[in-house]
């Protein structure tokens, strides 16, 4: 992965905010920060705090983990990243994803 933690979790800040389609000012405003820090974090010039993430996170309604998407290749956190895009999903449809997962993994895991 070329990202970095920090710009990982300023691009997911920043998809999160335009999903929800808001402005860097209104969110820096209602978490108490300064725009030109929100634009900082998103671009990930600067990594903000745990409190300062967890406001953002709940300005956005979203879970605070969802932030550290991707960040990691760690298996635990990459399982975790998948389980939160299969959560909103109908059963049959998580069902389907499942398989075609496990059909992956033992294509890709053969030719090592």
């Amino acid at each position: 992965m070329s990202d970095n933690i920090a710009q990982r979790i300023g691009k997911n800040i920043a998809a999160a905010r335009k999903a929800s389609k808001r402005t860097q000012a209104d969110v820096a405003e209602a978490v108490g920060i300064d725009t030109v820090s929100l634009s900082r974090i998103e671009r990930g010039v600067v990594t903000p705090g745990l409190p300062t993430l967890d406001k953002i996170a709940d300005e956005l309604n979203i879970p605070v983990g969802r932030l550290f998407d991707g960040a990691s290749a760690n298996t635990t956190a990459l399982a975790d990243n998948i389980i939160s895009q299969l959560e909103p999903l109908k059963d049959a449809d998580r069902l389907f994803l499942v398989e075609q997962v496990q059909v992956w993994a033992k294509k890709l895991a053969s030719k090592k």
